[in-house]
């Protein structure tokens, strides 16, 4: 049985290479790594082309890992490297410094990742995606250089798969896109927070929005609901794929607010 998928899956395709959209108040805003998923100059194919399946169990996660981001960030300074379907965060030695980041415009090919309203309380990057669990200090930071400035990798995008229908990297009313990335991401939400449920046991925890304000009111695919519910203890996210794998599917609905998936509908994804 498909995990989140309810339909087969389709290809969206990339088209548009437009710059990300800008919003005020910089307090709250930051740029989360792909889970915005800015239309880009690059297609993804889907899961079963691009033969990723991972197992629905949680992966181990480090008692006290080194973080790659710094909790005190609240703009995020990443671009989508589009030769490797990578996020990438200013860092190593020579990172962009704060001053050039809103005029800097990264090389042809790349991107910089679109501003998102985040709704979880604090995170943690532990590695870069290809690096083994077994790291420790640098050896778990992937340094790169592009356009004169050095930065980490944090995520990459592997397979982009539709629930009902979807447009070109976005989901179209009465569906959502399906965005398998790898990333050893722990995400902590606290108070309370908005719930996407499937039909087969389906659960994915919505972590950011375009404009700062989740609404519920939003058309899904037939059987999926959404709504908000209170936290009396946080809820502490991490990958999936046991061992060394770091998975998560990010769901995405029409309304350009994102989720992560904690529960799945069999033992593997897809």
């Amino acid at each position: 049985m498909p995990t989140i998928r309810s339909n087969p899956p389709r290809h969206p395709q990339a088209s548009d290479c437009s710059p990300a959209p800008t919003r005020p108040d910089p307090r709250r805003l930051a740029l989360l790594l792909l889970v915005a998923l800015a239309p880009s100059c690059f297609s993804i194919p889907n899961s079963i082309d691009a033969k990723i399946s991972y197992a629905a169990v949680e992966s181990p996660w480090p008692s006290a890992p080194a973080c790659l981001n710094s909790p005190s960030v609240t703009v995020a300074k990443e671009v989508l490297q589009g030769s490797t379907r990578t996020v990438i965060i200013a860092g190593g030695d020579k990172p962009i410094p704060d001053e050039k980041w809103p005029s800097y415009a990264p090389s042809l090919g790349n991107q910089k990742n679109s501003d998102r309203f985040l709704l979880f309380g604090r995170s943690c990057f532990s590695r870069s995606p290809n690096k083994p669990a077994s790291c420790a200090g640098a050896d778990c930071r992937d340094v790169v250089e592009l356009d004169g400035y050095t930065w980490v990798g944090l995520s990459k995008v592997e397979s982009a798969d539709c629930i009902g229908t979807c447009g070109p990297m976005t989901a179209n009313p009465g569906g959502l896109l399906v965005v398998v990335t790898r990333k050893c991401h722990e995400l902590v939400f606290e108070n309370e927070a908005y719930f996407l449920d499937g039909p087969n046991g389906e659960r994915a925890v919505m972590h950011a929005t375009a404009d700062g304000k989740p609404t519920t009111e939003v058309s899904l695919p037939t059987g999926w609901t959404l709504k908000k519910e209170p936290l009396s203890v946080p809820l502490v996210l991490h990958p999936f794929g046991g061992d060394d794998a770091c998975f998560y599917n990010i769901v995405r609905d029409h309304k350009l607010q994102s989720y992560h998936q904690l529960r799945y509908a069999g033992p593997r994804y897809p």
